[in-house]
């Protein structure tokens, strides 16, 4: 069966796969790929995560994504509702079990940056800042950093402000902590003994030499290395319908220098598009 599958859809998919089942879920502000990577899981290998909506709903229906994924239009036939601020205490219990948070910068500790961009005492640009990155990352057993548009800008050898801790900033005991970035390019991880970034899924249609080209410090690359999972058929049409709701009257702009046109799911993929893909409907 031939299948459309872009760059959006592989990283929602590459999110999905990160859950396992009977986890404990939370995703930050504006997140609409998080959200469908929550309901991917949900659908098939993860049914029984307990999946805490920004929005401060458990378990929801989601049916359409929105602008913003704490809208309370998201909490459709919740079972339940958690206040926000009770995920702290969740947190600090260890029964939150991944989190699920954007990034302006990423460096090769894993440091994450949504303050600012400059010098802190004249800073070129000043972002929204973390929320709760900072309490949040260090006691979460698995954070999973999603990143839209991976260049040499956002993977940077140093943030210029520490938002979320990397593991150069933990203590001992946190370090034992996960931490996966996913891009549209690959999915990165900290599985080795100075816990440095590396490549462990480079995205098809890419090579891992372009994401090295594209990162701002020495990337690494994991001895077991390799392509990304593509999504079933199924999955996609899951997928497809609630993205295309969200994207009516808003868009997202994903770099997506390779996108695949009717390729068969996990065949090969033809050559690249010249010009990024602006996602909407």
């Amino acid at each position: 069966m031939n299948a459309r599958i872009e760059t959006p859809d592989l990283m929602i998919y590459a999110m999905a796969l990160e859950i396992e089942n009977f986890n404990t879920v939370l995703h930050g502000v504006s997140s609409p790929l998080p959200v469908l990577a929550m309901s991917v899981a949900r659908k098939t290998h993860a049914p029984d995560i307990a999946y805490i909506s920004g929005a401060e709903g458990v378990d929801p229906e989601i049916d359409r994504i929105y602008p913003s994924s704490f809208d309370a239009r998201l909490n459709r036939n919740a079972v339940a509702y958690f206040g926000l601020h009770e995920a702290f205490d969740l947190a600090q219990r260890g029964e939150l079990d991944v989190m699920f948070l954007g990034a302006a910068q990423v460096d090769c500790n894993g440091n994450t940056n949504l303050s600012l961009i400059g010098d802190v005492e004249r800073p070129k640009v000043q972002l929204p800042g973390g929320a709760a990155s900072a309490f949040l990352m260090p006691i979460t057993p698995k954070v999973v950093i999603w990143v839209t548009r991976h260049s040499n800008r956002v993977f940077v050898e140093e943030v210029d402000f520490v938002t979320g801790q990397g593991y150069n900033h933990r203590s001992e005991e946190h370090k034992a902590n996960e931490i996966v970035v996913i891009s549209n390019l690959a999915v990165m991880n900290f599985k080795n003994p100075e816990r440095a970034m590396q490549i462990q899924y480079y995205h098809p249609g890419h090579t891992i030499e372009e994401i090295k080209e594209n990162t701002g410090f020495d990337l690494r690359v994991a001895p077991d290395a390799s392509e990304t999972p593509a999504p079933t058929q199924d999955i996609l049409d899951f997928i497809v319908p609630l993205k295309r709701k969200f994207w009516t009257g808003n868009s997202i702009r994903i770099k997506q220098n390779y996108p695949w046109r009717h390729t068969p799911v996990g065949k090969e993929f033809p050559q690249p598009l010249k010009k990024p893909l602006v996602m909407r409907t």
